[in-house]
């Protein structure tokens, strides 16, 4: 993307506020907090090169290419940009609250992917938390509701304009439905998961060969 896109830095003056005040992204669950989440959670592939898969130290020959009739060419491959995994990570952790999840998981039943989704996406943002390092420091106040000094999260960052990166996303993104009727050709051999990777997703029945410990899981 940074070859393809040049991204403004923009300040951006964080929102720290305790109190729930000015943000769609803190209020109680509703079909338009709903949507505005989705907007910046955006799962939708783009296509990316051979030397972009060479480039996350991946093998082309076991990452997934978009057939030639999406227009892409005959070397163009399925990828996803980071940043909207990590906000669909988020968003699953807002969902798990205690006071949203009726809202959201009423009567069903709360089985392994759950727990493991929920896992998932908790240590994803740690990483990228820990990746990231941001170093920028916030100042105290003194509060009457206080004893002791209070901090002060609403401090400048200098970022990168996530508007940015999103319009140039939906620009070249494409429709979750048509990624999602893509099959496996008959040239391809799929990656065996581990039997409780299977049991997650409830894939697994007799039919598959009980793996153990030797297939790949993914984490």
């Amino acid at each position: 993307m940074l070859e393809q896109l040049d991204i403004p830095l923009t300040t951006w003056r964080l929102n720290g506020t305790f109190i729930e005040m000015g943000s769609i992204y803190r209020e109680r669950p509703s079909p338009e907090v709903d949507a505005a989440w989705e907007r910046v959670e955006t799962q939708t592939p783009i296509p990316i090169s051979r030397e972009d898969v060479v480039a996350q130290g991946k093998d082309p020959e076991d990452a997934v290419k978009w057939p030639e009739e999406f227009g892409f060419g005959s070397d163009a491959y399925i990828g996803r940009i980071d940043v909207f995994h990590q906000i669909h990570c988020l968003n699953v952790l807002r969902k798990h609250l205690h006071f949203n999840y009726d809202y959201y998981y009423a009567g069903e039943r709360m089985n392994k992917y759950h727990e493991l989704h929920t896992g998932h996406c908790v240590h994803i943002l740690l990483q990228n938390i820990m990746c990231t390092g941001n170093v920028d420091v916030y100042p105290h106040f003194w509060a009457d509701a206080q004893e002791n000094a209070v901090p002060d999260f609403n401090i400048n960052h200098k970022c990168r304009d996530f508007e940015a990166i999103l319009k140039w996303h939906d620009e070249h993104a494409v429709p979750l439905d048509e990624f999602g009727a893509l099959r496996i050709p008959d040239s391809k051999k799929p990656r065996i998961m581990v039997h409780a990777f299977k049991e997650a997703f409830e894939w697994y029945d007799a039919e598959h060969p009980d793996d153990g410990d030797l297939g790949t899981a993914v984490g």
